[in-house]
């Protein structure tokens, strides 16, 4: 086992790189450096940069350093240069993942029982600043919203939605008996849902019932799984509605908070003495929130100053809060809260033909391997994908697509997929 971990220390680096989002952005960007530099150093084969997905992120990662250097406003004007980092960071984890082999079942298995074991532990912290309003560190509970280690950062749900299909690829990957070790994994998916949903993003908890409905629809190895974890979870939840534990109700938040965002109700409390141009778009039927509308027609206005080009990476926060710019009836903020409306907005229709096309081939050929024969390592095809798909997900609001964080994250994903993709479909 020493040997393994001693051999392959780049993997183990590799799979704690989400873990080391926790405290920051600094770790994860050493991390990420790290893989970068041990792909450059150790790859000897042209082969990877032929790659025709990394060819297409890399097209896009120079559209995007190109389309911020030519704007006036553009808060990438410099760090656009480096954007083309991450479509290394595939490339490395797609190089390790396919050059590493690990010495033993049992090696593959430890890994896997250390990621959730740390799952478990971040279980544990959230499940007590939920119960007693402070975690293991002291931070305190937010409003609604259950942080645990994250702090004052409320990304815990966002975190664990992105991490699922990761653990469940390598839960494939490793070979673990189902039939042997089904109540304990059944039982840890069943928590697993249990604290996104207590964690009160409303956005998580979305994208978590879709990842459950693709992955029932197209694994039928996880069917009966998750059915039971779902299951697990909605007993946890009826119980938490019946008898009220904890310092906060994610039935108010998850539920009727929305309910009542998209039936106008909360934001017309808040906007009574609005202009009368305000008070007009809240009788309009508004998408998810408000709020969020309010975004969306701002970007909108911005769209249609440059539908081509974009108005830059990150030129949204600009030009909203541009004395030069006077901004119609909207809602100005870092970013519009929607990858599909940021990329269309800031990096024009040549954008956003990049994050479409990406979406559509990444669908059909999740059809292709759920149709086809088996080629190769299916489940894990699968659930990469659908894991792709959910990140990716346009229609619900998310994060700032250029933030690092997020960027990080998504083309960690791409890395997996690109080598799941190899196993799949290489003859």
């Amino acid at each position: 086992m020493n040997l393994a971990i001693k051999d392959n220390l780049q993997y183990y680096i590799l799979l704690l790189t989400p873990f080391l989002l926790i405290p920051g952005i600094l770790l994860v960007e050493i991390s990420a450096l790290i893989l970068i530099l041990f792909f450059l150093l150790k790859n000897k084969d042209l082969k990877y940069y032929k790659d025709f997905k990394f060819l297409f992120l890399i097209l896009f990662s120079i559209y995007v350093a190109i389309n911020a250097l030519f704007q006036i406003s553009s808060n990438l004007k410099f760090s656009s240069f480096f954007f083309f980092r991450f479509s290394l960071l595939s490339l490395s984890i797609f190089y390790i993942l396919d050059s590493t082999k690990f010495n033993s079942n049992d090696a593959k298995k430890y890994i896997l029982f250390f990621l959730v074991f740390l799952n478990i532990l971040i279980f544990l912290d959230s499940y007590l600043q939920f119960l007693t309003g402070k975690n293991v560190f002291g931070f305190q509970i937010i409003g609604s919203t259950v942080s645990s280690i994250f702090g004052s950062e409320l990304v815990l749900g966002s975190f664990l939605i992105k991490l699922l299909s990761i653990i469940i690829f390598l839960f494939f990957y490793s070979d673990v008996d189902v039939k042997k070790h089904s109540f304990v994994i059944i039982l840890f998916f069943g928590f697993y849902f249990s604290i996104i949903y207590i964690a009160g993003g409303r956005t998580p908890f979305f994208l978590m019932l879709l990842f459950i409905l693709c992955s029932i629809i197209f694994i039928e190895d996880l069917r009966g799984i998750f059915l039971r974890s779902l299951l697990i979870f909605i007993i946890f939840a009826s119980l938490l509605f019946v008898f009220k534990f904890g310092k906060t109700n994610p039935v108010d938040r998850v539920f009727i908070k929305t309910f009542s965002q998209i039936t106008n109700n909360y934001f017309n409390k808040k906007t009574d003495n609005t202009s009368e141009e305000k008070k007009e778009l809240n009788k309009e039927i508004k998408i998810f929130s408000s709020e969020h509308h309010g975004h969306y027609v701002l970007a909108y206005d911005l769209f249609k100053r440059n539908p081509i080009w974009g108005i830059g990476p990150k030129g949204f926060r600009n030009y909203c809060r541009s004395v030069d710019y006077d901004p119609p009836v909207g809602i100005c903020s870092t970013h519009p809260h929607n990858f599909l409306v940021q990329i269309a907005t800031e990096t024009g229709l040549i954008g956003l033909i990049f994050y479409l096309s990406g979406l559509v081939f990444i669908f059909l050929r999740l059809l292709k391997a759920y149709l086809g024969k088996d080629l190769g390592e299916r489940n894990c095809f699968l659930v990469i994908s659908i894991g792709l798909i959910v990140n990716f997900f346009p229609l619900v609001p998310n994060g700032n697509f250029f933030n690092n964080w997020i960027s990080i994250i998504n083309f960690y994903y791409i890395g997996f997929y690109m080598y799941s993709y190899k196993n799949m479909f290489s003859k």
